[in-house]
């Protein structure tokens, strides 16, 4: 099993978040030191910012549910699958997250207090 923070599409509500219905939800949670750009393409691009945070789920997913997730994210191309520890309303804990890889220079930054809604 993988522990996963997810930020965008894969969210409740949003159109790729059937990736993780079926999964364990295991709360919301904060990540700080990225950032959300928005990409155009109705998908954000998180990256590494300093005084930033961004807002998402976790999702307990087993491998197959991971496999399709990699395959969403182009994992080596678009978006590469990292360790990163993330804040619960009350602990912190190591879990994965898809950090975006190509430049996102002329993209609009997402404003720090919202969540991600295409």
């Amino acid at each position: 099993m993988y522990k996963v923070f997810t930020y965008g599409t894969l969210m409740k509500g949003q159109r790729n978040h059937f990736y993780v219905e079926d999964s364990r939800y295991l709360g919301d949670a904060i990540l700080d030191g990225y950032g959300l750009y928005d990409t155009g393409y109705a998908y954000p691009a998180a990256v590494a910012m300093e005084d930033s945070r961004v807002y998402g789920e976790v999702y307990e997913v087993d491998e197959a549910a991971k496999e399709r997730m990699d395959r969403l994210e182009s994992v080596g191309y678009e978006y590469d699958c990292i360790e990163v520890t993330v804040h619960f309303k009350d602990h912190e804990e190591k879990v994965l997250f898809y950090v975006y890889l190509r430049d996102v220079s002329g993209m609009e930054l997402c404003r720090l207090s919202d969540k991600w809604h295409a």
